[in-house]
């Protein structure tokens, strides 16, 4: 749906909001293909935004929040997928999901690595919280700290690398070097 400016009028302000925090963080994921976040004022954030240093301020305090709520948004996603029950018993499905999402996001990944925050994302991620499994052998909690710097790893050498290998290849990887039951 395309608005003219009548129509944003009309919009409740959750909804004016919502388009304005759309507009500041898709603003934000152009500006750091080519910059920098310390290179970038708030001033040309709200300017490719296409919204007022007033709405800029009335939704975040800082860029680095902006940030933070792109990271928080794809960490979301990605839990949502990853949350699903059946992933607990296909480990390989999971790891085919992660890869896959990732690769639909570059963007945001690159977003994330050039400000310093792809490693703290994947960390919100449930992917081998201890929970979720019925194990409690010594070790357990140390195996699966190590798994996720592991996947962590593994992702982010993937992607700096030019995500080269398949989907299906990075989850056989991930199952054989980090899924050692």
């Amino acid at each position: 749906m395309v608005l003219n400016t009548g129509d944003i009028r009309h919009l409740s302000n959750n909804e004016a909001n919502r388009i304005t925090r759309e507009s500041i963080c898709t603003a934000l994921l152009k500006l750091l293909r080519t910059k920098e976040l310390k290179d970038i004022s708030v001033s040309e954030l709200v300017r490719c935004a296409g919204v007022s240093r007033q709405s800029f301020y009335r939704n975040y305090s800082s860029k680095e929040d902006v940030v933070s709520e792109i990271k928080e948004e794809i960490t979301m996603r990605l839990s949502e997928r990853m949350n699903d029950p059946a992933y607990k018993d296909n480990p390989k499905q999971w790891f085919l999901e992660l890869f896959s999402l990732l690769r639909a996001n570059t963007a945001v990944v690159a977003m994330l690595k050039r400000a310093d925050q792809f490693e703290t994302s994947l960390s919100g991620i449930p992917v081998m919280n201890e929970s979720r499994f019925n194990e409690r052998r010594s070790g357990f909690h140390y195996g699966i700290i190590g798994s996720l710097a592991a996947i962590n790893a593994i992702a982010l050498d993937w992607f700096n690398n030019g995500m080269k290998e398949s989907d299906e290849e990075m989850a056989d990887i991930c199952m054989n070097f980090v899924w050692r039951s």
